[in-house]
């Protein structure tokens, strides 16, 4: 309902680059077809463009080349993988800008234009990429950024459109895009329309989306608490910016007893109660309640207020016999008084599965204090000041009557706290003396960070190193030989072979034999690359006998590697098995998604 009669220009930027390799490609080019499945596709509802980017763009259609959603998706099913070097997301956010949304390729005045952009690696100039994202917000121009893996978020946040909360979206792989097709949907969709009259205020059509989101909300029962700082430090003008933003939001609800429940705290030394959740006013009776509201003053008890919803709110005195969302709304302006109790009731929460969106205000907060209460990154509001309330005011409530799909979501995926469990023997293998020390150094700090992200023991996972194969009958002495032309030989004969003898050892003597082990364990080895092996023919092979009975994986640092070569030392490559990182100093950061890579494929 969301979707229904939106205009809009809708342009997908797909990550093409190496980083990214063709079966997760595939997983974009799926998600895209998702995403164009909830939309109402046509030349007066939403057109859609693609293009693809890696260090050159490729145009796959433009906007006016298919208005039959059928269309686009076959379309979409023929776009290629680049698979080259290099992620230009400036010189991709600078062509759609100038090119895809122009008037000859379908581009029109009155409708929203948006940007999609999916992305797994940080791009390859920040700045110019800041650059271009700002004029294209500038030419209004909405941003929507995917980042897959954390690392990158830094950047979109940079990139998206503002508030970030709503416009960048985050999964930990592109297997998992699935799990964002309804949210990034709806955000597009609820991305402000063009007025089609400048002279006047356009009621008609903010009318019309709240009537939209009153109707895509009707049928989800919620109980919602909000929790309002009303402390000293928020002044008498921002208290009542802050309780008609209130009012505001319970208007796109449809509030009874046996469906949306509104209920209001006030909190700063102390908490006071305004409305119960099992009050039996109507919507009128609830708003004029509010709107008599007083400031109480004083400090900012934050944990006080957390604790007494998740006491006297959400209890079972208040409990409904029909299965309803928890959720709690709270809006401050500053820090709280004593931390470790927020942090503390925080968690509760979170144990509990209520739900809590958290908005702060102004430049006194603490976003890391506001990060720990809320239920994750995209139930955190931080804004600029209050006139920004409005601006978050329809996704706010879209989020708050789909909580209880995303709560079903996460309580099914219990992969977190179990992928370690599984016993392992992990091995990392990287050739030392042909990467050189410097490399070696930032290979090991990054094996450290992976280390710490394992569940060690001895009957979880246990570690090892292979960096060094050193044989004893390759160097030369002085004495050795007696001509010109054996010594030059003997040169020539100098190993360059070491990957291929690390993989014999860690084939034939790295683990551990099972003899004792009640449970099998799965072998796992990491390898590090960041160059065409000499001999691969002969690496390619070892790394086949050593898949016979270990699992493996590969991460590729620089340009230097050749796909065919890393596909031949995966394990499997149809699973995800290899990871790039463009630079030795990325490296550190990406092992967060280098070890889900690890434990989930």
């Amino acid at each position: 309902s969301i979707c229904q009669n939106k205009m809009a220009d809708v342009v997908f930027l797909l990550d093409s680059s190496f980083s990214v390799w063709e079966s997760d490609f595939a997983e974009q080019l799926k998600f895209v077809k998702s995403v164009v499945d909830n939309f109402q596709v046509g030349k007066d509802g939403i057109q859609v463009g693609v293009l693809s980017y890696s260090s050159e763009i490729q145009t796959n259609f433009f906007l006016n080349e298919y208005n039959d959603k059928e269309a686009i998706k076959s379309a979409v099913d023929k776009i290629q993988y680049l698979s080259t070097a290099g992620t230009d997301t400036a010189g991709a956010l600078k062509y759609a800008r100038e090119v895809m949304f122009h008037k000859k390729h379908g581009g029109r005045e009155l409708a929203s234009k948006i940007i999609i952009l999916i992305t797994d690696g940080m791009s390859h100039d920040s700045n110019a990429t800041a650059k271009q994202a700002e004029k294209t917000k500038q030419a209004e121009i909405n941003i929507l950024a995917v980042a897959v893996g954390a690392p990158i978020m830094r950047e979109l946040e940079m990139v998206a459109s503002y508030p970030t909360t709503d416009s960048v979206f985050n999964v930990t792989d592109f297997s998992a895009l699935p799990s964002i097709v309804q949210s990034l949907a709806t955000t597009t969709c609820l991305v402000p329309d063009v007025p089609r009259d400048s002279e006047k205020t356009d009621t008609t059509t903010v009318s019309v989306v709240e009537d939209k989101i009153k109707k895509y909300c009707e049928k989800t029962p919620s109980d919602i608490l909000f929790l309002i700082d009303s402390s000293s430090s928020i002044w008498p003008l921002h208290f009542r910016d802050i309780v008609q933003f209130t009012l505001k939001v319970i208007d796109l609800f449809d509030v009874s007893p046996n469906k949306t429940r509104i209920g209001v705290t006030l909190y700063s030394d102390d908490v006071k109660p305004v409305l119960h959740l099992d009050n039996q006013l109507n919507s009128k009776e609830l708003k004029n309640t509010i709107s008599n509201i007083h400031q109480l003053k004083g400090g900012t008890e934050t944990g006080k207020a957390l604790k007494h919803a998740r006491e006297n709110e959400f209890n079972e005195n208040y409990s409904r016999k029909t299965a309803a969302s928890k959720v709690i709304i709270l809006l401050t302006d500053g820090q709280s008084i004593r931390p470790e109790d927020t942090l503390t009731e925080a968690k509760k929460l979170k144990e509990e599965n209520i739900t809590v969106f958290v908005i702060g205000i102004g430049n006194r907060t603490d976003r890391e204090e506001l990060k720990t209460i809320a239920s994750s990154a995209r139930h955190q509001y931080n804004l600029q000041d209050y006139n920004a309330l409005s601006t978050i005011k329809n996704m706010l409530v879209v989020k708050t009557c789909t909580v209880h799909f995303q709560f079903q979501d996460s309580a099914n995926d219990d992969s977190e706290e179990t992928c370690w469990d599984t016993p392992r023997d992990v091995m990392f293998v990287y050739d030392s003396p042909a990467i050189g020390i410097h490399r070696s150094k930032i290979i090991r700090k990054a094996i450290t960070e992976m280390y710490k992200l394992m569940l060690i023991g001895s009957n979880k996972t246990r570690a090892g190193v292979l960096s060094h194969y050193c044989p004893t009958d390759v160097d030369t002495g002085i004495q050795d030989f007696q001509n010109e032309q054996s010594f030059l030989q003997s040169v020539k004969r100098q190993p360059n072979d070491g990957l291929r003898r690390l993989l014999r050892v860690l084939r034939t003597r790295s683990f551990p034999r099972e003899e004792h082990i009640k449970k099998p364990v799965k072998k796992v080895g990491i390898i590090f690359l960041d160059r065409e092996e000499h001999d691969s023919r002969d690496v390619i092979e070892e790394a086949r006998r050593t898949a016979l009975t270990s699992r493996l994986f590969v991460i590729t640092i620089g340009n230097r590697v050749a796909s065919h070569a890393v596909e031949s030392l995966c394990s499997d490559f149809k699973h995800r098995c290899v990871f790039h990182v463009s630079q030795y100093n990325s490296l550190v950061q990406y092992v967060p998604d280098i070890m889900d890579m690890v434990c989930y494929s």
